[in-house]
């Protein structure tokens, strides 16, 4: 006799959460697939590009992979940064405040949606998470890697397209405290997907190239480092969505 099915709703909702930098209220959307019976999900964050260049969680990439996690089943949250989209605030100089605006998307799952003593959305338990970011959000979801052990979820790591070449400009020029985070990660237990464009506008391949050499980052277990041929910064056309949605379909049917 087949086993009846289980009965999945999906829904949206789009919620306001208080900062840990500062409780700057920030816009975030989060994606449930409420199962039957249903005893813990896997999860993944994601952050957009720079605000201030019209970055914010309605950009193509992120829609996109949003979407390709939450048809797999994954709880999700794409959410603005300080200054973007409903987010109130302004995007700062130094990446600082934005890095704890992350953190607080990770302590909201830690906590089954609950900050502080206030429970703003009833989500199921949390297996683990995927930490993911595009561009600048790449740069700032890598830094969670040195503050890892103040939560209790399991991470894994995606890092989209990271600014190796433009970390000054979108920093106030603390590209050394950020390339000191993707040391940390190096580092880390946590599975890395790496992956880029060969014709990144801001970035050059090459570039890409010689960090992933210095680094020994191909000979890191944990790592995977993707180049993506005949694909750009922004992803513009269908195609390079579709290569980067392959790449990272890949690479978590092997994790």
């Amino acid at each position: 006799m087949s086993q009846p099915l289980q009965r999945i709703a999906h829904k949206v909702h789009k919620i306001f959460i208080p900062s840990l930098h500062d409780e700057t209220r920030l816009e975030a959307r989060v994606g449930v697939n409420y199962v039957d019976d249903q005893k813990s999900v896997k999860a993944i964050i994601i952050a957009h590009p720079y605000g201030p260049l019209g970055g914010n969680f309605y950009n193509n990439v992120v829609v996109t992979v949003e979407q390709y996690f939450q048809d797999k089943g994954y709880l999700t949250i794409a959410f603005n940064f300080r200054g973007c989209g409903k987010s109130k605030g302004r995007t700062s100089w130094s990446g600082e405040p934005e890095c704890e605006d992350y953190k607080t998307m990770l302590e909201f799952l830690s906590k089954s949606g609950r900050i502080g003593e206030n429970s703003i959305l009833q989500i199921p338990k949390i297996s683990d998470v995927t930490i993911i970011g595009y561009s600048y959000g790449s740069l700032i979801a890598s830094s969670l890697a040195s503050s890892s052990s103040q939560f209790t979820l399991p991470t894994s790591y995606v890092l989209i397209n990271y600014p190796l070449s433009v970390i000054w400009f979108l920093t106030f020029f603390r590209s050394s405290t950020y390339l000191n985070y993707l040391q940390t990660l190096l580092a880390s237990t946590s599975h890395v997907l790496f992956i880029y464009g060969d014709s990144d506008q801001f970035t050059g391949v090459s570039k890409y190239k010689q960090w992933v050499e210095d680094n020994k980052a191909v000979e890191n277990p944990l790592w995977s480092v993707i180049e993506l041929k005949g694909t750009d910064h922004f992803y513009t056309f269908q195609n390079m969505e579709d290569k980067l949605i392959k790449a990272l379909d890949e690479w978590i049917n092997n994790v």
